[in-house]
């Protein structure tokens, strides 16, 4: 009975595969989609160089604009044969579709070629000197039980320099080549109190691959206090919290004239999404001491490069969108960020379709 039985349930598969009309076919939780190929993730995962992390976080998801982000090529489908385990006839793919981001790739390694995109060795100086302050004032503290207010908050400042330095760079992978390097510079996130594996799955696989998808990232959801999200319903309180909170919220992803996604428009590529739902600000001081973090169009699109070298590609990939006419938007202070943040924050709490945000509705 048992070879009957499991015959019937192949059938019952295939069968459910082939009466799949909804759009591309479900994946597994062991499973990764790239285009229109599906891999097991665990042996995609053995046969990553970088290591097994990143593969097994986009398990049961899709993987195609992370790759090619991280990577800045197309995906070498021919070198991994291996792990696949089914061309999904449901998806037809445009080999043109990121022929824009790819060419800005190829501008970019004119000016930043791509073994020289990790961390100078300048930079450990930097990241040694934040780690070794935040853990004498932490060791300080607990050894003389002085908790005053300032010294917490001085602690709790370097603390923060380490999450926008170290961790968030090390877990992105822009640090080193060697994943070991990596690694070791990402646990930084666990001593702040965070967790690597969870803002991996957060911020790298959720956030980066859907940002400002109001269905699809966790940034945007805005929790009961603040409305970020134009799905939400509007609160009475929402008309005095965003003044409020636009001050000490990131401004990256909330500004007057930012664009918010329902569902990625098919029409449009990688490039397009990441520039119009993302802003800079200010300039390479603040680079130095945020991490990189007011440069977000560039992190965005190149998630993998060191902040140290975002000032150097800045003004390559701004000319870049201007060529082919996609929004760029600096801001000179973060003055002028924080009130553009405001206004999009305020209209978000008080206007249900607020003007300040461009809503793609594309589903």
């Amino acid at each position: 009975m048992a070879p009957n039985a499991t015959s019937q349930e192949t059938l019952a598969a295939e069968t459910a595969e082939e009466c799949f009309s909804g759009g591309p076919l479900p994946l597994g939780d062991e499973s990764i989609r790239v285009e229109d190929k599906i891999y097991s993730a665990k042996a995609l995962a053995d046969l990553h160089p970088g290591g097994p992390l990143f593969v097994k976080s986009f398990a049961g998801r899709d993987a195609s604009h992370a790759f090619l982000s991280y990577h800045r090529r197309q995906f070498p489908h021919s070198r991994v044969k291996e792990a696949l385990e089914k061309v999904d006839p449901n998806v037809k793919v445009d080999p043109h579709a990121q022929d824009d981001f790819l060419e800005l790739c190829e501008r970019v390694d004119k000016v930043l070629p791509r073994m020289q995109s990790f961390a100078p060795w300048s930079y450990y100086l930097k990241a040694s000197f934040i780690m070794g302050v935040a853990l004498s004032l932490e060791f300080y503290m607990h050894y003389t039980s002085n908790y005053r207010w300032y010294i917490s908050a001085l602690c709790g400042w370097f603390f923060a320099l380490i999450g926008l330095n170290i961790q968030h760079d090390a877990n992105h992978g822009a640090l080193s080549r060697r994943p070991w390097v990596n690694r070791f510079w990402g646990l930084s996130q666990n001593w702040i109190g965070g967790s690597t594996i969870s803002w991996i799955h957060q911020h790298v696989v959720q956030h980066h691959i859907h940002t400002n998808e109001i269905k699809l990232d966790p940034d945007i959801e805005g929790r009961f206090v603040v409305r970020l999200n134009p799905r939400k319903p509007v609160l009475k309180w929402h008309f005095l919290v965003g003044w409020y909170l636009s001050f000490f919220f990131t401004l990256s992803h909330n500004f007057d004239g930012v664009t918010q996604l329902d569902n990625t428009e098919p029409s449009k590529s990688l490039l397009y999404n990441q520039v119009i739902t993302s802003s800079n600000v200010a300039g390479e001081f603040l680079c130095f001491l945020n991490g990189g973090l007011n440069y977000q169009i560039e992190h965005h699109l190149l998630p993998r490069i060191h902040h140290g070298h975002y000032p150097k590609i800045a003004p390559v990939v701004k000319e870049f969108c201007q060529e082919k006419g996609i929004p760029y938007q600096h801001f000179p202070t973060v003055t002028s960020n924080a009130w553009a943040c405001a206004k999009h924050l305020f209209e978000m709490g008080s206007q249900k379709v607020p003007k300040s945000a461009k809503h793609l509705v594309t589903s």
